[in-house]
């Protein structure tokens, strides 16, 4: 009897007869249908291929199909073999994400025939295998590093497949035989440069006024440019500023070359640009700068989190957990453990420790956790060091030499060290101080010793800093930030330094006695809302009084209605001619429908302590349903100048971000347009496309426009079938996913996905196989009229596989020449079949439909 394990779909399947021409309304059915079977198909031989049973050819049962099988061909179908031996370079995908590519060694088995990877000792500990656990087990064999490793038969459910055609190892592993030390790493050799390209990132805004018979024009265009060019990336930023009457203004903030380097986890920085705000307040400078970059490090070593430590009476389950979420799970041996890979989300939030047993009983233990930006992790260091001459942007001011560095270390699992040294002709200064961890919160406290010389007259003092950060979670309270700095009246630091090297009589006032600043957010619960402050006052030397901003705020939702009441007061510097001022605003927004997109309406209302206020009402939503155009329309009453409204437009488009507007008043009226947008200069052309970040990607697929991205909402690609993805996290796998639903059946796809591990600042490009074609269904039939077996291989002029056949021999196929021979293989026997395309297709249908019959059989 003949024997088959596969579905039995073709069974149930309609029935594709010889009037298929006749069938248009079920011709998109039957494409789909045909999809299927020939996906099921095709996967095939990588089932073979990844499965751990060494086996001979296998049995099918062929007589639930059609005809009882009798023309049925399985052969091609269920090759085990898709690589001969020797030694390939593959990506490896391990869990899906990209993790290295390297040469590995291809060996035929000397049981099952089949052609293997090696996966040796090396291999298993780059993939990120837990090699001490397997060792432990007894299952690795540590004196014979050169073994190759059945990784099914080594890890319970560990798959390997291999794709031929993408050269690309894929392989599954359960998370517990992972090694921990591993989570979140990239191999750097994977850390791509991109492409040479050049972009100019635009945001533009203009404004006409006319009030009383007067009007006024002005408009602003802000650029970041770049230049890529191997590993060095050059960037600008600048704008440019015109107003009627003025002369337009040119003005650029910054312009430097930066690169990666790899070794050190660092950037270098050359030109004009801002030191490192990690120890001493941040300078523009012209010069050098070299700083440790944490997005380099593996998820494992980025920022700050404690070492988890405990004991195990049996081999147990250890979750940890903040605020209600479980981030971290994983398996330990009896004994005492230690866990040092947490990445908690947010800075604060003790972590709640469950250590499971085998029996099921449960121990749990709190873990304080809080952190502060110059906590890093126990045993990282991370560094900034800069030189070079100071550049302000005012004219006016000196421009001396100046050196700085900045050091963090972890001394202890929750103490770090911090501390750094700056100097400029005529100033220096030192910084040391320690950062602790504590059940009470994160504390830091850093004292910094300055010494400046102006005209002959030393200046000399200190100025002391504390911050603290600590949730409540008992309350849900956050206490995000909350700082205090005094300075001695001798202390400069070096933008006072500057300035007062600007007042030749030394007089410069307004320097900084006291600062105090707070941020705490309280949420309420699910019912009751939730509520801000924030606030910060300061005091000055040679200055009576202070200078104070707050704001505090209550936010909730009752049933889809959202309202906020917040009240702000701000006390300007003393030397200020504005007065302190105290607001109150209320705000309302309500959905106008039950939809998920219906127009929502909006209230607000401001008073002020001088009696004046402000009313508006309005409404906003999107434009006919889409999801890229919205509308506001607005309507208001202030005390002062009576009644007004105002009207705008957003546009979010593959290429740009557009907005537009009109408001009117008593005696004035104004209008405003704005685009924010990339232009983006490389070998395959230019595009335009959204605002780009720090980091983007280009998707190239060729020749073809108008492909969605499904990964990034509203890209397309252009006429030159590139797309611009705006924004790439840099040393992180990235997928690019194009929607193929509107492709239409005239595009082959051969993949609609890709990862890309970015280098900070590159321009990576994301490259799918595409062919353009058309897709045609031909019914083959053999010299006597019969059709042609189910299986049969289907291979154009140049020998690519086109497509293989149905049960039915028909084979729906991409062809890329009006006419051709196609060449039909089967069983050992093969034939050729002529075809020519007709002139114009019918609308109606997906795909042509030939027939075709084959001259001869070899």
């Amino acid at each position: 009897m003949n024997r088959l394990k596969v579905s039995d779909c073709y069974a149930r399947s309609p029935s594709w007869g010889k009037d298929v021409r006749t069938r248009d309304q079920s011709s998109k059915k039957n494409f789909l249908l045909y999809k299927l079977i020939t996906g099921l198909a095709l996967t095939m031989p990588g089932l073979a291929f990844s499965s751990n049973e060494a086996q001979n050819a296998p049995d099918f049962d062929l007589s639930f199909l059609q005809g009882d099988g009798e023309y049925l061909d399985v052969a091609e179908l269920l090759k085990y073999d898709s690589v001969a031996p020797g030694r390939y370079r593959v990506s490896i995908y391990v869990n899906r994400n990209l993790v290295g590519r390297k040469d590995i060694r291809f060996d035929k088995h000397s049981k099952s025939g089949r052609t293997e990877p090696c996966l040796n000792m090396e291999a298993l500990k780059d993939i990120g295998v837990d090699l001490k656990r397997l060792s432990d087990a007894g299952t690795l064999d540590e004196h014979q590093p050169e073994a190759c490793y059945d990784l099914g038969q080594l890890i319970e459910q560990a798959t390997v497949e291999y794709d031929a055609q993408q050269l690309q190892l894929l392989i599954s592993i359960p998370q517990a035989a992972m090694s921990r030390s591993l989570r979140g790493y990239v191999d750097p050799e994977l850390w791509d440069y991109g492409v040479s390209a050049g972009f100019s990132n635009y945001q533009f805004n203009g404004r006409r006024s006319e009030y009383n018979k007067n009007s006024s024009n002005n408009y602003y265009l802000g650029l970041r440019n770049g230049l890529n060019i191997g590993p060095w990336r050059l960037r600008n930023e600048s704008s440019l500023t015109y107003s009627k009457g003025q002369a337009q203004q040119f003005s650029s903030n910054r312009t430097y070359v930066q690169r990666d380097i790899t070794a050190l986890k660092s950037q270098l920085t050359v030109g004009e640009s801002y030191t490192s705000s990690q120890v001493f307040d941040s300078a523009r400078f012209l010069g050098v700068e070299m700083s440790s970059d944490d997005a380099m490090l593996p998820d494992s070593q980025r920022g700050y989190a404690p070492v988890i430590r405990g004991t195990a009476k049996s081999n147990a389950t250890v979750e940890v957990s903040q605020n209600g979420y479980v981030l971290y799970s994983t398996n330990v041996s009896p004994g005492p453990f230690e866990i040092n890979d947490i990445y908690p989300s947010g800075s604060n939030g003790d972590l709640q420790v469950t250590v499971i047993e085998s029996d099921g009983s449960r121990q749990s233990f709190t873990q304080a956790y809080a952190s502060l930006p110059q906590m890093v992790r126990q045993g990282m260091l991370r560094y900034n060091t800069a030189i070079g001459e100071y550049a302000s942007n005012n004219d006016e001011d000196a421009s001396p030499s100046l050196a700085t560095m900045g050091l963090a270390y972890g001394l202890t699992n929750s103490t770090t060290l911090v501390g750094g040294l700056q100097w400029a002709e005529e100033y220096n200064a030192i910084n040391f101080g320690v950062t602790q961890n504590t059940p009470w919160g994160a504390f830091a406290v850093d004292v910094t010793q300055s010494d400046s010389e102006n005209q002959g007259q030393t200046n000399q003092g200190q100025s002391l800093r504390l911050n603290y950060a600590k949730t409540l979670t008992a309350t849900d309270t956050t206490l995000t930030l909350a700082t205090y700095r005094y300075s001695t009246e001798g202390y400069r630091t070096l933008s006072d330094h500057i300035a007062d090297l600007r007042f030749s009589d030394g007089n410069y006032t307004g320097r900084a006695r006291t600062r105090f600043d707070l941020t705490i957010n309280q949420n309420l619960g699910s019912q009751l809302g939730s509520f801000y402050l924030n606030g910060t006052e300061q005091r000055y030397w040679n200055l009576p009084g202070s200078s104070r901003q707050f704001r505090a705020g209550y936010t909730n939702t009752w049933n889809s209605i959202n309202y906020n009441v917040s009240v702000a007061h701000s006390r300007n510097d003393p030397s200020s001619t504005q007065r302190d001022m105290t607001q109150v605003a209320l705000s309302i927004s309500m959905p106008l429908g039950p939809l998920p997109r219906s127009p929502r309406a909006t209230s607000t209302l401001n008073y002020d302590d001088t009696g004046q206020y402000t009313a508006q009402a309005g409404i906003n939503g999107n434009v006919m349903e889409r999801d890229d155009t919205y509308y506001n329309l607005q309507t208001g009453y202030d005390s002062t100048s009576g009644t007004s409204g105002s009207a705008g437009i957003n546009a979010v488009t593959p290429f740009a971000s557009l907005n537009a507007g009109y408001s009117h008043g008593r005696d004035y009226q104004s209008y405003n347009v704005g685009a924010s947008g990339s232009v983006v200069a490389h070998a395959g052309g230019i595009n335009l496309g959204q605002p780009v970040g720090e980091t983007f990607t280009l998707a190239e697929v060729p020749s073809v426009s108008g492909v969605k991205l499904a990964s990034h909402n509203n890209v397309t690609t252009g006429r030159n079938g590139y797309a611009v993805v705006p924004y790439a996290q840099p040393y992180r796998t990235n997928w690019v996913s194009l929607d193929t639903r509107d492709i239409g059946a005239d595009v082959d796809i051969k993949s609609a996905t890709q990862q890309l591990v970015p280098r900070r600042g590159s321009v990576t490009v994301a490259r799918f196989a595409a062919e353009n074609g058309r897709r045609v269904q031909f019914a083959l039939s053999r010299p006597d009229g019969d059709r042609i077996p189910f299986g049969a291989n289907v291979l154009d002029e140049q020998g690519n596989v086109l497509s293989i056949t149905d049960p039915q021999g028909m084979a729906i196929a991409l062809v890329t020449q009006e006419k051709g021979t196609l060449t039909v293989k089967w069983k050992g026997k093969q034939c050729q079949a002529e075809y020519a395309l007709p002139e114009n297709r019918d609308p109606n249908k997906l795909f042509d439909h030939i027939e075709t019959q084959c001259t001869s059989i070899i």
